[in-house]
């Protein structure tokens, strides 16, 4: 048991668990605010587009659809 203890205690686990924690946390954030939002941010970009034209520039962004 003490051995397990200064295992889980130990600076480098403790540093890959915090690392492991925030992105876990950043995932399920990003996911979440995918499923909840009325609008993804591409898709309210691409409808801007469609109805105004002109301020897409050829070079930077193409309306294919």
């Amino acid at each position: 048991m003490k051995k397990i203890t200064a295992v889980l205690l130990h600076p480098v686990t403790i540093l890959n668990l915090t690392f492991v924690g925030t992105l876990g946390l950043i995932q399920f954030v990003h996911t979440k605010a995918h499923l909840t939002l009325d609008a993804d941010v591409h898709g309210y970009v691409h409808r801007a587009l469609k109805k105004n034209p002109e301020l897409a520039r050829s070079a930077c962004y193409e309306l294919n659809n």
